[in-house]
């Protein structure tokens, strides 16, 4: 029952972490284009978040339940111990450190990196659905598109669309489009800015559908695989009455020629 417990936190943890990656990459761009200080300070929260769960991961499922030696310990969690440290939230929400260019690159490279390793070792245990759909590659499609598209939406709308004034608003438009959501509040006015919508747009729902599929499977597979061991565990239960069956038999036919023994001396007295 552990085990499906970790499966399930860690599988939830992998997708925030995928979101945490993504919101590293828009916001890293977003220092070069244009974005407000509140998105900056509200993405710090999320850092804090996700650092707090991968310490949780960390203490619960691999210190306390888990039977690694104090040899190896740093060597397979050394990722977890730097990506459970909010560098983002301590660099930018407490020591305000938006000019120092360096410092902003090497925290993004760092926190990038601590993320991808926790991020392979947390979707261990369910990688290898996605693996089969072909999921993992539709998300780093997903990822690419929303970025290079909010990014080009940015700069083909910001001047021209009184709606967007900064890579925040494009940031939400290219979001709220790939959920096809779509609230109104930001509408494209350039052609290349609705091809981008529509590109957006019909991404959004091919992966959707392919999340679907994806989760059919899955349960297909549980069921399964649920079954079969169901079937084995008959068989075995067959296998075991037949082999009483023929203890009870033998036995049978021991006691049988025993009295038939008995018998043949009774008569034998008798004459």
């Amino acid at each position: 029952m552990d085990r499906h417990y970790r499966i399930i936190f860690e599988a939830i943890l992998s997708i925030l972490i995928l979101l945490e990656l993504l919101f590293l990459i828009l916001i890293s761009i977003g220092f070069v284009a244009s974005i407000t200080s509140t998105s900056v300070y509200t993405f710090g929260i999320w850092d804090v978040a996700i650092g707090i769960l991968i310490i949780f991961d960390l203490v619960f499922f691999r210190i306390i339940k888990g039977d690694q030696g104090k040899d190896n310990f740093l060597r397979n969690n050394w990722a977890f111990i730097i990506a459970g440290i909010p560098l983002y939230f301590i660099s930018f929400n407490l020591l305000q450190l938006f000019d120092i260019n360096i410092i902003i690159g090497l925290i993004g490279i760092i926190r990038l990196f601590a993320l991808i390793k926790v991020l392979q070792t947390t979707s261990r245990g369910v990688r290898r659905y996605p693996q089969k759909t072909k999921l993992d590659y539709a998300t780093v499609i997903l990822f690419l598109i929303l970025i290079l598209g909010s990014y080009i939406f940015y700069l083909v709308e910001k001047g021209v669309n009184p709606t967007v004034t900064s890579y925040d608003s494009a940031i939400w438009y290219s979001i709220v489009s790939m959920t096809t959501t779509g609230y109104g509040d930001i509408v494209p006015v350039t052609a290349i800015g609705h091809i981008i919508g529509v590109i957006v747009i019909l991404t959004g729902m091919s992966y959707v559908s392919l999340v679907t599929a994806t989760l059919a499977y899955s349960f297909i597979d549980l069921f399964r695989k649920e079954s079969r061991k169901a079937i084995e565990k008959v068989g075995k239960n067959t296998e075991g009455f037949k082999k009483r069956f023929d203890n009870y038999e033998e036995k049978l036919d021991k006691i049988l020629e025993r009295m038939d023994e008995i018998e043949k001396k009774i008569d034998e007295n008798k004459k």
